[in-house]
């Protein structure tokens, strides 16, 4: 059954024998009266909850569920807190969702493709809390929206700066979870972000199990004062994998490769179970913020400089940094830096100040410490607290 609308829920005929409200209230109806309104309600109520959250399907892959032409027709006709199932295909359209329910691709036959391409008319430029413009295939602005098994492809999108062209949009007062999906091709001069996820506080977003490639700024940007969990993905963008410009939060077990940096993050949180090579810059790159971060247990290799801060006070322990011209630079900042092992580098740990101590160890390094500093550095100053600007990359 194809629906070209919204499902007819039907019409809520009024019990013709029950009394009204006031005649309830007022104690002019009989119990016999008040007994037949209470049954009606009841039916009512059963006849509303068999149309509310329920499966249905885009494509013709389900034959016997409900389905709908298009994604689009789907998400904004379905009940909330429904599931829509979308069959293998190409869809050329740009989704918005505004109400909470799960999207998923499944598989028909010998394939499990779900794609969603840009349409022929372009993307809606829509803006964010902070007043960034934003064009994404698949934009969620409200509601628990959960995604999984779908390709979203930013080829032919024609967006141009200052507009940022992201995969995945969640927006200020969503929530939900991205999971087995891939974000392709974004390329905007700079301005590609592959899931862009915004909140001022109490939502909970998690990007876990994806895959990210052919992005030309970012695989993953949090931003806001919200804790968002990102973690299990493969990351290959060709500026910055992760921009972490939200709250405390916790990035683990993500396989980062390439870029100019694996992770920049000026927000506290967990840095944890990462594997960064192949960065052109920095393995993780720690500015100026709020807090303290804990950055444990992370294998960073094949990079000019495995870690790279700019603040004391936090604790980088257990990592593993290989391969490297600078494994630590420190910037006269004094952090907790213990238990890594360094392997073929340059430099251990660089411009440290005379009161730093911590056991670490160094295999096949050239200069083990470097010091130079006159005194520790203080904690620099945060940025402004609620307002981040993602990094564009700066396109001739």
């Amino acid at each position: 059954m194809t629906i070209r609308g919204t499902p007819s829920i039907g019409k809520r005929n009024r019990c013709p024998s029950c009394p009204n409200a006031l005649q309830i209230a007022s104690g002019q109806a009989s119990g016999a009266e008040r007994q037949a309104s209470l049954s009606y309600r009841r039916t009512d109520a059963r006849r509303a909850n068999s149309m509310l959250a329920a499966t249905f399907a885009v494509g013709s892959c389900k034959p016997s569920l409900p389905s709908y032409g298009s994604i689009s027709a789907a998400v904004s006709s379905v009940p909330s807190g429904s599931t829509v199932e979308v069959c293998p295909g190409t869809y050329a359209e740009q989704v918005f969702i505004t109400q909470s329910l799960t999207l998923k691709g499944i598989a028909s036959g010998n394939t499990s493709d779900v794609i969603i391409t840009v349409p022929v008319s372009g993307l809606t430029v829509i803006s964010d809390v902070f007043g960034d413009q934003i064009a994404a295939p698949v934009a969620v602005t409200a509601g628990s929206v959960n995604i999984s098994n779908l390709t979203v492809d930013g080829t032919g999108n024609g967006v141009t700066s200052p507009t940022w062209l992201t995969g995945i949009y969640y927006g200020d007062g969503s929530s939900g979870i991205v999971s087995e999906v891939t974000v392709r091709n974004l390329s905007a001069f700079g301005r590609g972000i592959g899931a862009w996820i915004v909140g001022l506080g109490g939502e909970s977003i998690t990007v876990e199990n994806s895959s990210f490639h052919d992005i030309d700024n970012a695989s993953v940007l949090p931003a806001g004062s919200f804790s968002p969990t990102v973690k299990g993905n493969t990351m290959e963008a060709s500026f910055i994998q992760v921009q972490w410009l939200g709250g405390p939060g916790s990035l683990t077990g993500n396989v980062m490769n390439g870029g100019q940096i694996g992770v920049y993050t000026d927000s506290p949180g967990t840095v944890s179970g990462n594997t960064i090579t192949n960065a052109t810059s920095y393995g993780i790159w720690m500015p100026f913020g709020p807090g303290s971060f804990n950055v444990t247990s992370n294998k960073i290799s094949n990079v000019p400089t495995g870690i790279y801060l700019t603040e004391g006070g936090d604790t980088y322990k257990a990592n593993s940094i290989t391969k490297v011209g600078i494994a630590i630079e420190c910037n006269c900042f004094v952090p907790t830096v213990v238990s890594n092992t360094i392997n073929d580098a340059g430099t251990g740990l660089d411009n440290v100040p005379a009161s730093f101590s911590g056991a670490n160890a160094f295999n096949n390094v050239g200069t083990i410490r470097t010091g130079g500093c006159a005194a520790a550095r203080s904690k620099g100053a945060p940025d402004v607290p609620g307002r981040h600007l993602p990094i564009p990359v700066h396109v001739n």
